[in-house]
């Protein structure tokens, strides 16, 4: 079997956020592509000393959405050492793994997640409000993804970063931001490029820890194993989020 080389990238900035960042790298330790060389690089503005065996790139802090909306500026600022890798992988710091993430990851072009709360059953609609200035703006789109786990193989990644920083920098020409920011963006290039072969993984990879059975198992019309599962934070719950959960269960 062939061993690749990894880079998982994350970013971890302002102090709330850095209490996540050693429970998701030590989880992915233990679960995350075992049988392969996993580097672990993460650009943030904590103390080099917290975590150990780590490549970090010290990062200015900068007041959200931005950590985030400009999560591709950043890698690509160290377009030379992702290039060292065969694949190359992001994961949201506030995420832990609970079950082997292995090789179903790796594919020939990209790697996308279904998201969890737009896993729906038949007869379920994305609760999407698209900008048609934007330009993440989509239609309608077949599949909604989550932003917190993504990436591929390097060449065709770093393509797609690139890509994707064009997008978000036009945006800012007109002083727009996505309503989900770089998520946003993340679903509008997919669906540029439906040539790119995508593994399409199920939201066992961005896997809510709460309200399982009171909300999504009902839109899913099933239930999922998780493996990768997103920590709620209590500084960072959303309103729209909670609209739209409202919204669906009004349908049941």
């Amino acid at each position: 079997m062939t061993k690749y080389k990894i880079a998982l990238v994350c970013i971890t900035l302002n102090p709330p956020y850095w209490e996540f960042i050693k429970p998701m790298i030590e989880s992915a330790r233990k679960h995350l592509l075992a049988n392969h060389e996993v580097d672990y690089i993460l650009w943030s503005d904590m103390p080099t000393d917290l975590i150990p065996d780590v490549k970090v790139i010290p990062t200015e802090p900068v007041e959200w959405p931005m950590p985030t909306l400009m999560r591709y500026h950043l890698f690509l600022q160290q377009e030379e050492l992702l290039r060292n890798y065969d694949y190359i992988f992001y994961c949201d710091a506030d995420m832990i793994y609970v079950d082997t993430v292995g090789d179903e990851i790796l594919g020939e072009g990209i790697t996308a997640v279904a998201h969890p709360m737009y896993w729906f059953r038949k007869g379920l609609k994305f609760p999407l409000k698209p900008n048609p200035l934007s330009q993440a703006y989509i239609h309608v789109p077949e599949h909604y993804y989550a932003g917190g786990f993504q990436g591929g193989k390097t060449e065709l990644f770093i393509s797609a970063m690139k890509e994707m920083k064009k997008m978000i920098d036009k945006d800012f020409t007109i002083n727009y931001i996505p309503i989900w920011n770089d998520e946003s963006v993340w679903n509008k290039y997919i669906f540029n490029h439906p040539e790119i072969p995508l593994i399409f993984l199920d939201p066992s990879y961005v896997y809510p820890d709460s309200l399982i059975k009171e909300y999504y198992e009902k839109i899913w019309g099933r239930s999922f194993s998780p493996k990768l599962v997103t920590i709620t934070k209590k500084f960072t719950t959303s309103k729209e989020a909670g609209t739209i959960i409202r919204e669906q269960l009004s349908n049941f």
